[in-house]
């Protein structure tokens, strides 16, 4: 009946909402964390064979910077999508967060 009206309706929802915006969510360290603790995150979950331990090694993509936060980091974020995304996923004795900005750089791609 009014397929003008329904065509400027449409656009302007285009406009306003241009893309959708995922809920996606990543666990990183606390920058607050012990890095005792940190490193005790890193051995658990290595241990457990988490595939992201070959990724921090010597050579790996996300080795460098060469540092426990990174390499924790990477590390709880694999086991965290792994387990679903949930809250109790990252948390690590309080020394994981959850953040929703992509903590991926240079080659090391969180997943």
């Amino acid at each position: 009946m009014f397929p003008q009206l329904t065509l400027i309706f449409l656009l302007s929802l285009t406009v306003i909402y241009p893309f959708h915006v995922s809920a996606k969510t990543w666990c990183v360290a606390n920058p607050s964390a012990a890095s005792t603790q940190l490193q005790a995150n890193i051995d658990w979950l290595c241990s457990q064979g988490n595939p992201g331990c070959v990724l921090i090694g010597p050579g790996g993509s996300c080795f460098e910077p060469n540092n426990v936060i990174n390499h924790a980091s990477f590390v709880m974020n694999d086991y965290y999508q792994l387990q679903g995304s949930t809250e109790e996923a990252c948390n690590f004795s309080g020394s994981g967060r959850i953040i929703d900005t992509n903590p991926s750089y240079a080659r090391c791609v969180y997943s």
